[in-house]
């Protein structure tokens, strides 16, 4: 059984209040309120969790009377809420497409959203938010915003019913929201994650995740143990990258030898995430980077990361170059395998690396005008941020991997109205 340090609930009650106050249609209060819902019966599961998020205005009753646990909630209301308890201030109140807008933005510029397919339309911000978009949305806010290292748990398929039948997409999300002690099954024992969140298990979720001591606790689990070392003996020159050359064109045409090596069959050309076989294919490793905490220190941080099989060994030993090498660049926001379009992610074979300080933009304006993230290194000095002579766009490029800052601008080749700075893999140019 594994217990867990407490988090600093007044830091959390404050940033609640102070986000609140900046956003339209809410006012902070100076603490909590009184509240009674008639329908959340005395004694219910979710009755402390609804009276503690609804006490301190973070997630309102349907009405001042009725709190309508059992009423589905969106999308959009969940990514208001994460950004509540992660401290997440949006930037722009453009609200033109959608209200949840701002907080979609935020949220998806910290890497939250990677690995679903979920965009800033009324569409998908409307729809009902489903167990296991949920648990991907926490397992990333836990690993890139809380900073919190994954933990290891033990027979995962005898605590969860229907843990063999998760995809792969989504398997490692539940497994570790689980293994932290803020999902758990139904009664049946099984997770049921194509089912919708309501919003008694939301406020359950919040809660758990907000505030540590909070937290289910779960036995046999232990956190991960950090890696001692990759793989450093690997020959650069034999990676996949260099190799895919051969079945790759420059455009990101694969032949079919290649798609038979990347997806096991030579008419395919990306996963979406519901393949029977992707677990053959999409591997997770880990890895171990550097970060810097609040002293300005740096500190190991460990990451489960999912790639292709046909890239694991090359990533795990290009982190380890990039942790061994005398500039110890910082990451805190990791992503690889996702099936939100039919790119490189899709494949399994892109990795990107703190997001916000590495935008996607158009590069054809001065300043440069982001599609997703802030800034980069023309604008920013931040450590987060990756220069064209850093560690990491090297020991990427030593491997066969392109970079998607890599412009003409600062000396490289591939990309001409648009940089993606925080984006590498296997193509030359980092598309």
């Amino acid at each position: 059984m594994r217990k867990r340090q407490a988090l600093r609930v007044l830091s959390l009650v404050i940033a609640v209040c102070l986000l609140c106050a900046s956003l339209p249609g809410y006012a902070a209060s100076e603490g909590p309120i009184d509240v009674n819902f008639s329908d959340v019966p005395d004694g219910a599961w979710y009755e402390e969790y609804v009276n503690l998020c609804a006490s301190w205005g973070i997630i309102d009753g349907r009405t001042e009377t009725t709190f309508c646990p059992e009423e589905e909630l969106t999308r959009g209301e969940f990514i208001k809420l994460l950004c509540m308890i992660g401290e997440l201030a949006p930037y722009t109140m453009d609200t033109s497409i959608h209200w949840s807008q701002p907080y979609w933005q935020v949220i998806n510029d910290n890497g939250v959203l990677w690995g679903l397919n979920i965009t800033c339309t009324a569409a998908d911000l409307n729809a009902p938010i489903t167990r296991y978009e949920m648990s991907v949305m926490i397992n990333n806010l836990l690993s890139n915003v809380y900073t919190e290292n994954p933990v290891q748990l033990d027979s995962p398929e005898l605590r969860i019913t229907d843990y063999s039948t998760i995809s792969g997409v989504y398997q490692e999300s539940v497994l570790q929201a689980y293994g932290k002690g803020i999902l758990d099954g139904f009664e049946d024992g099984a997770f049921h994650g194509d089912e919708t969140l309501t919003r008694a298990q939301a406020a359950a979720v919040v809660v758990r995740t907000g505030w540590v001591n909070e937290r289910l606790e779960v036995e046999d689990v232990s956190a991960v143990e950090e890696p001692t070392g990759g793989d450093t003996t690997m020959d650069p020159n034999t990676s996949f990258a260099w190799e895919s050359r051969n079945y790759i064109d420059a455009w990101g045409n694969v032949s079919a030898e290649g798609r038979t090596i990347l997806f096991g069959d030579p008419n395919k050309s990306y996963f979406n995430g519901s393949e029977s076989n992707l677990s053959d294919y999409i591997v997770t490793v880990q890895v171990r980077t550097w970060d810097i905490d609040s002293s300005g220190a740096k500190y190991t941080r460990t990451w489960n990361l999912q790639v292709n099989k046909a890239v694991a060994d090359e990533v795990v030993a290009i982190f380890e170059e990039i942790y061994n090498d005398p500039e110890q660049f910082p990451i805190h926001a990791l992503g690889g395998a996702r099936y939100t379009d039919t790119m490189r992610h899709s494949w399994g074979c892109a990795i990107d690396i703190n997001p916000v300080e590495n935008f996607q933009c158009y590069t054809n304006t001065e300043p440069y005008t982001a599609i997703t993230g802030t800034t980069c290194y023309k604008y920013s000095d931040s450590p987060y941020c990756i220069t064209p002579d850093s560690s990491v766009v090297r020991v990427f490029a030593k491997y066969g991997w392109g970079w998607g800052g890599g412009t003409a601008e600062n000396g490289y080749s591939g990309w001409t109205t648009t940089a993606d700075y925080m984006h590498f893999s296997i193509l030359e140019s980092g598309g």
